[in-house]
């Protein structure tokens, strides 16, 4: 792709869906007490955030501490798109990028495979909102030109009886509305950061823009993939290797991707971990840790050596670390479904204390309990006692300022509730200027 200088550009005014906390607004714009206080790349206009499920928006609490209520906005997505002054206001906004990290609790395999309802779960229906969005604008004459988009990896082989179905209908339905796409699973240790959380990225371009274009005149999917495309610049490949590379079609409208993956009887999804769609028609390839140009990583000892203070109660007592030893070790024994089906049911074990040379493992919604527990990272640290790790902590694997989520009548079990729905804001950044770049140069 030439590359050519082109004049400053004025910011990509984004929208934040599923806002959460903020975490592609930390990493895209930046806060006061990050790492990017100042951006002149993007500038969030309007953002949503809602939990259905509970009384008290501590997220939506904690986004508006952060950046005030201008443009936020905490209702049911499905009611505002419901209000034609709400399309309306994104209109007049100008809006150019939508981002999101859309629920993902019906493609998490925390659930269970009995649970995993995929695309038609009650939260995977959310979907259904972004693709309203999109098709109501694109109807006003003012699409939205870009995408950028995050959910855990597990979407791309959802739903456990016909794996990627899923993700195809997504791809079908993002096609049919005339955009091109690429994606990217992406594990943020492997990139320097202090956590081994893996997710998929998602960025689109729509048929209006120069860079849509591009990929549609180049045909040449592969080296937009390991090359020039947003992936490529933002989290680099080692050019040394050469991939196989699949085919697959999808159709360009979801009733046909509906149809082909449906009877899918594969145990694995065509659908690898890196991936552009093009017309439907999708590249697709498996990469691996040998494949990336990393960087050493920060490791959970970085993190907590950076603690200054530790209330007493993160400790634990000596009565119950027997307790966390038991659930921290592996386990292999009988049990019966509710059919009446026998089967055996295993689980190795896991560091306890956890390394502390290592990244950390995922932290996930259940971090703020205070009893012992498999999942919740323990450490030993300085003193040389046991503990839990603190809310900031959790905030710092992360990316976010210590005490971004500590405000007035958010607790500490909910502010690592909140982390553990969070995502790492260095690889919004660097994904971003990736955005940027290739924006620039096609």
């Amino acid at each position: 792709m030439s590359k050519r200088k082109s004049a400053k550009r004025a910011p990509l005014n984004v929208c934040e869906l599923f806002a959460g906390v903020g975490g592609f607004r930390v990493g895209l714009e930046g806060v006061a007490g990050s790492e990017r206080q100042v951006t002149k790349e993007f500038t969030v206009v309007a953002s949503n955030q809602w939990e259905p499920t509970t009384k008290a928006q501590h997220a939506s609490d904690v986004y508006v501490a952060r950046w005030g209520s201008n443009g936020h906005s905490n209702s049911d997505i499905f009611e505002l798109l419901r209000q034609p002054d709400y399309v309306q206001s994104l209109l007049d906004k100008k809006v150019d990028v939508l981002c999101g990290g859309f629920p993902c609790q019906d493609y998490s395999v925390a659930q269970g495979n009995h649970l995993s309802k995929g695309i038609e779960g009650k939260k995977g229906v959310l979907w259904w909102a972004i693709h309203y969005l999109l098709g109501q604008m694109s109807q006003r004459g003012a699409p939205i030109k870009y995408l950028f988009l995050e959910n855990v990896d597990r979407l791309l082989k959802s739903p456990t009886k016909a794996r990627g179905k899923d993700f195809a209908i997504i791809l079908a339905s993002l096609a049919q509305l005339g955009y091109v796409v690429e994606w990217r699973v992406v594990d943020a240790s492997a990139y320097g950061f202090a956590q081994k959380r893996k997710r998929v990225f998602l960025v689109g371009f729509h048929e209006s823009t120069n860079t849509a274009k591009h990929l549609r005149k180049s045909k040449n999917s592969a080296e937009w993939l390991t090359s020039s495309g947003t992936f490529a610049r933002a989290l680099p490949l080692n050019p040394s290797r050469v991939p196989a590379w699949r085919q697959v079609n999808i159709g360009l409208n979801v009733a046909s991707a509906q149809e082909a993956f449906s009877e899918a009887k594969a145990s694995k999804s065509v659908f690898e971990n890196c991936g552009v769609m093009v017309d439907a028609s999708v590249t697709t390839v498996h990469l691996s840790i040998k494949d990336l140009m990393g960087s050493v990583p920060t490791t959970l000892g970085d993190v907590v050596s950076a603690t200054l203070e530790v209330p007493d109660d993160y400790y634990l007592n000596d009565d119950s670390i027997a307790r966390w030893t038991l659930l921290k070790g592996a386990k292999r024994e009988k049990r019966e479904a509710a059919n009446g089906f026998s089967y055996t049911f295993s689980e190795g074990a896991l560091a306890f204390p956890d390394h502390l040379d290592r990244p950390s493992r995922t932290i996930i919604t259940s971090e703020g309990g205070s009893g012992p527990s498999r999942t919740t990272p323990v450490v030993r640290d300085a003193s040389g006692k046991l503990r839990r790790l603190v809310p900031e902590e959790l905030e710092a694997l992360n990316g976010f300022p210590r005490g971004f989520t500590a405000i007035s009548g958010v607790s500490p079990a909910k502010r690592a509730f909140l982390m553990g729905n969070a995502l790492v804001t260095g690889i919004v950044e660097r994904i971003g200027k990736g955005l940027v770049q290739v924006i620039a140069d096609t």
